[in-house]
């Protein structure tokens, strides 16, 4: 295809390739924009294979128009290795790509699929590396130079159904981000942000315990009272039972763990892929999860929350960076209200040690949260349960739909190989 043989560059499918916004916060730079510092801007975080990874900021309307802003049908691909390319549906708020995306536009519904199928394999990363020097980035010549197979007539199909698969992901996502921020206002009154202590504070003599007495965490005790006190907070440890952190003494068979970079802040616990990482029985908790729990990781510096749903995959164990809690009623509301700026913000002024990342598990149990009243409970626990529900079923028809497109790229880019034996031949 390097040599042209049967392939199609972007441009002879119709296409252009358009670079992303590329301007600076620094008011003293020459690309300086003084809209960069509030804009919501896809970057190369949230760029994964075909679907775009959004974080809250993502959900808000556009408020500015550019070349650069996406659009439906566009591929968007980021520089820097490992490349990733996603196919914008119609749901996708048109908020521009930062300087280190690349967007092709102008293509077919079809032709879009598939540049986007293709730029997610191996072997397309391997061919834009090829002339880009010491540091693997891919530039424009490289993408309007690349080739790929004439698009197969099957793409018109799976095109459709990966565009609406999109769409109904981003409807779902936001329709969870709605609850989050609910859940976000009713815990508005905690402040977020910590004052200085450099200077000295004086505290109530209720604030220092024998736990620590670290300035952060007496502060934070004394934050915790005075909601308490003001507010009406009240704290996880009169709302739950923790269970014991026995460990795995064996790993039974097909056992899966689930650890803290498996839940993003939607709650969910998706299916963990452990086939490439060996398990260690006792980095893990002794009983697999169980439907109704609720999981808190200690990591205070990315502190986050899991709600344990009714179809949770069997057989899953919770790595030791998590602790297990049975709330009484509402277990998913709680979990939400965890899962806040504000209680994010309190579980980071948690933490001990030398490197300042983990809360002892028994810290948590001072979090303190605010009763919302039982309908609103009731309420935020019925749509985390349809969002799980949504997201199970979601996944396996992508799943379903991305095993359909990988068997499509390899029969289209099989004659290439059998065509050229002396490839392999070359590599040796």
């Amino acid at each position: 295809m390097r040599a042209g043989i049967a392939g199609q560059t972007i441009h002879e499918l119709g296409g252009t390739i358009i670079e992303g916004w590329r301007v600076s916060e620094t008011p003293t730079a020459l690309d300086y924009d003084p809209r960069a510092a509030s804009t919501p801007v896809y970057r190369q975080a949230n760029i994964k294979p075909l679907r775009l990874q959004l974080s809250a900021q993502h959900w808000a309307s556009p408020d500015i128009e550019g070349r650069w802003c996406v659009r439906p049908g566009d591929v968007v691909l980021n520089k820097l290795a490992p490349v990733r390319a996603v196919f914008v549906s119609p749901a996708a708020k048109r908020h521009p790509g930062d300087g280190n995306t690349l967007i092709v536009r102008d293509l077919s519904r079809a032709a879009g699929a598939w540049v986007a199928l293709c730029l997610n394999q191996a072997g397309y990363e391997r061919l834009l590396f090829l002339e880009s020097g010491v540091l693997d980035r891919v530039g424009l010549k490289a993408l309007a130079a690349l080739r790929v197979p004439p698009v197969p007539s099957e793409m018109d199909g799976l095109s459709a159904r990966l565009r609406d698969a999109l769409d109904a992901q981003a409807l779902v996502g936001e329709a969870m981000h709605r609850v989050r921020t609910e859940a976000n206002e009713c815990t508005s009154a905690a402040p977020t942000t910590t004052r200085s202590l450099r200077s000295g504070v004086f505290f109530a003599c209720d604030a220092l315990t024998h736990e620590t007495w670290l300035p952060t965490a007496t502060a934070l005790r004394a934050e915790q009272t005075s909601l308490a006190e003001d507010l009406g907070w009240v704290a996880i440890a009169d709302l739950a039972s923790w269970d014991d952190r026995a460990r795995l003494a064996d790993a039974p068979e097909q056992a899966r763990s689930l650890r803290l970079r498996d839940v993003g802040d939607d709650l969910f616990v998706a299916p963990a892929d452990d086939a490439k990482e060996e398990l260690v029985p006792s980095r893990m908790l002794a009983r697999p999860l169980v439907p109704g729990e609720v999981l808190l990781s200690t990591l205070g510096s990315s502190f986050r929350t899991a709600y344990v749903d009714d179809d949770v995959p069997q057989n899953t164990f919770p790595a030791d960076g998590w602790v297990r809690v049975r709330f009484r009623e509402t277990p998913a509301a709680w979990a939400l209200l965890l899962s806040t700026d504000a209680l994010r913000s309190h579980a980071a002024r948690l933490v001990v040690g030398s490197v300042q990342q983990f809360v002892p598990p028994e810290a948590l149990r001072s979090l303190r949260v605010p009763v919302p009243p039982r309908e609103v409970r009731d309420r935020w626990q019925r749509a985390v349960e349809r969002h799980h529900a949504q997201r199970r079923a979601q996944d396996r028809q992508w799943a379903a739909l991305m095993s359909e497109m990988a068997a499509l790229f390899d029969a289209t880019h099989r004659p290439f190989a059998e065509a050229h034996p002396r490839t392999k031949e070359a590599i040796q």
